[in-house]
């Protein structure tokens, strides 16, 4: 069974900034060592945010479009239904109805807080979701 993985938001942007440690991430997931679990809220929240004037100066339109595409084609789209159990930041919400909805093994984030919340957590591992900083992610998939 392929490891299915919600990849935040923050992620991809580090990515479309080239940023050595998540760029592997976008190369193993377009070599198919996981699966991306994604929403249309997901995808409309990574629409903005590289369109965001300090960000949108420093990301390729053409890579950010591509990445869009990608997810588009190659992820797993989901529909949202569930509310997902309380976290400090509502913002993080698509995210976690996006892992509960798509069934996800795992959400990727860059987000401390939301992986130090032990009370999420445990709320999401009643989902059989693990919150997983990118090192987890690569030690699961043997990315080094």
């Amino acid at each position: 069974m392929t490891l299915r993985v919600v990849v935040d938001t923050n992620l991809w942007i580090r990515a479309l900034l080239g940023g050595r440690v998540t760029l592997p991430l976008l190369e193993a997931w377009y070599a198919g060592r996981f699966t991306v679990v994604v929403s249309q809220a997901l995808m409309d929240e990574l629409d903005q945010v590289w369109r965001r004037p300090r960000l949108r100066e420093r990301i390729s339109s053409e890579d950010a479009e591509r990445l869009l595409e990608q997810l588009h084609f190659r992820g797993d789209m989901v529909e949202l239904a569930t509310v997902p159990p309380g976290c400090r930041d509502p913002k993080d919400h698509p995210v976690l109805a996006t892992a509960i909805d798509g069934r996800a093994n795992a959400i990727v984030t860059g987000d401390g807080d939301l992986r130090a919340d032990e009370e999420l957590r445990s709320a999401m591992s009643q989902y059989d979701v693990a919150l997983w900083g990118v090192d987890s992610l690569f030690a699961c998939i043997g990315v080094e």
